[in-house]
């Protein structure tokens, strides 16, 4: 999974818009300040509580969203810095966040949220 900086930029918008999709589905049971508050950007307290809600995580997945909470990964694809470091590919990162796009867009239509696919 090593990669350069060119893909810095790429890997953060996919890293953004996962944790954004988490939010959503969070946002059936908690206000945005509870949100902001007891989880923020913590990616693994997101994604314990989406399960919570419904969601189901393939394995590929929480490798994906361990990296992302155990390891500098997100942080460095905002300031890139030198050196050794495990990155994710963009197409586990696309796999990823399409999944979770069309999963959590299944939950909250179930929820009667209204929901463009």
């Amino acid at each position: 999974m090593a990669a350069g900086h060119a893909e810095s930029p790429i890997r953060f918008l996919y890293y953004h818009a996962i944790e954004l999709y988490l939010k959503a589905l969070l946002r059936l049971r908690h206000d945005v300040e509870t949100i902001r508050e007891e989880y923020g950007r913590k990616i693994l307290r997101l994604v314990a509580e989406a399960e919570n809600l419904g969601l189901v995580v393939a394995d590929e997945d929480r490798k994906l969203y361990e990296l992302m909470g155990d390891t500098d990964a997100v942080i460095d694809s905002r300031y890139i810095r030198t050196g050794s470091k495990t990155s994710p590919t963009i197409d586990a990162l696309s796999r990823t966040g399409q999944g979770l796009r069309s999963e959590v867009g299944r939950l909250l239509q179930k929820a009667g949220v209204g929901v463009r696919l």
